[in-house]
């Protein structure tokens, strides 16, 4: 882990911390951006990076439709070196739309995760589309969500064998006042079981978040996770 890029990435942070809110009004909607630097890029249990910081930025814009509906889409790129070739960049670029009924928020939508050097052509750019709901019991200091996402790049293969990806997840947080929990469980389909804590506190208009990751590989499993896997992790994240 490369010390001096955290904390380098971290006083940028705070820096950016004291500049004023860079979010734009376009007719009805918001564009807002956000940066930040992970000590480790952890998707699902697996290192994006190769065990280094990983810097990200990215954009979203968002406008309500109709009563209840809502339009966004967006963009973000990080550090990552997991993709053979990649050249050391993840892109990803999503859209979708959600619906508020009473307590509940659903969120449908569609993203696109790409890497431009990547040496083989099937692991330059795979795809899911993804349904999520989120329950927030009013002034409740909790909330109950889940998730799914299904692969839509006519699956992936190993050792000649085609596999057709999805991904389940149940989570569920809790406001303690002084800080953020959040607990969530993962099933990444013929790869891994991942169960992450983690404690998320503002800090001069800085979002930092300390997690603990359990990854457990499917006996099955097609990526590079040979074994299972624990992470203690750290982010920071700025929103303007």
């Amino acid at each position: 882990m490369n010390k001096k890029i955290i904390l380098s990435s971290f006083a940028s942070l705070l820096f950016l911390s004291q500049a004023a809110n860079a979010e734009i009004k376009i007719g009805k909607g918001s564009l807002t951006f956000n940066a930040g630097v992970n000590s480790q890029y952890i998707s699902r249990g697996i290192d994006q990076n190769r065990d280094k910081p990983s810097p990200f930025i990215g954009a979203d814009f968002s406008i309500p439709v109709i009563e209840g509906f809502g339009f966004y889409a967006g963009a973000w790129t990080a550090a990552a070196d997991y993709v053979s070739g990649a050249g050391g960049q993840e892109r990803d670029y999503y859209a979708g739309i959600t619906k508020t009924i009473g307590n509940t928020t659903l969120d449908l939508g569609y993203i696109s995760y790409n890497y431009p050097g990547a040496t083989n052509s099937s692991e330059k750019q795979t795809a899911e589309y993804y349904v999520k709901a989120t329950v927030a019991p009013e002034k409740q200091p909790y909330t109950f969500g889940v998730a799914v996402y299904q692969d839509d790049t006519n699956g992936q293969y190993s050792s000649n064998q085609k596999y057709e990806r999805y991904y389940m997840e149940g989570n569920a947080t809790y406001d303690f006042g002084v800080a953020q929990g959040k607990i969530s469980y993962g099933i990444y389909d013929n790869d891994t079981n991942t169960t992450t804590v983690s404690l998320s506190k503002e800090f001069y208009t800085v979002d930092f978040t300390a997690s603990y990751i359990s990854a457990q590989k499917e006996n099955n499993s097609i990526s590079s996770l040979n074994k299972g896997r624990e992470y203690l992790t750290l982010s920071a994240t700025k929103k303007f």
